[in-house]
């Protein structure tokens, strides 16, 4: 049986770092799913039922503070592993304690790509 595709979500305003992001995943095989803002990414996260999610914290609309304690709310999606990435400087201590935040890690942009795929790996064991 082969195995299927781990699915991510991307959810980042910004184009050009959705098509970095979406181009890096499926080179390794993942299958990456975007959503360009908050409400969009909670629908996605809905119909999809992503293995991981990447969530930028700057986005229209429903910012990913907001998005994430949704997330994490709800039974069904609760358990999602969140990577936040923010071009936000001192992110750390607006969200606290990450893993009370139901948070696996995060990066400030702009990060290097190998240590965001080593996060990825681990949160999806």
């Amino acid at each position: 049986m082969k195995k299927s595709k781990k699915k991510i979500l991307i959810a980042e305003d910004e184009e050009d770092i959705v098509f970095v992001l979406k181009t890096a995943l499926e080179e390794k095989n993942y299958e990456a799913i975007q959503a360009y803002d908050g409400k969009e990414t909670l629908k996605k996260v809905t119909e999809e039922k992503p293995d991981l999610i990447l969530l930028d914290i700057m986005m229209p609309g429903m910012d990913g503070y907001a998005v994430n304690q949704k997330l994490k709310q709800n039974p069904a999606t609760k358990n999602i592993p969140v990577i936040v990435i923010t071009g936000k400087p001192h992110i750390r201590e607006m969200l606290g304690d990450l893993k009370k935040a139901g948070i696996f890690a995060y990066f400030e942009k702009p990060f290097m790509i190998d240590d965001l795929f080593k996060k990825i790996e681990n949160a999806l064991k």
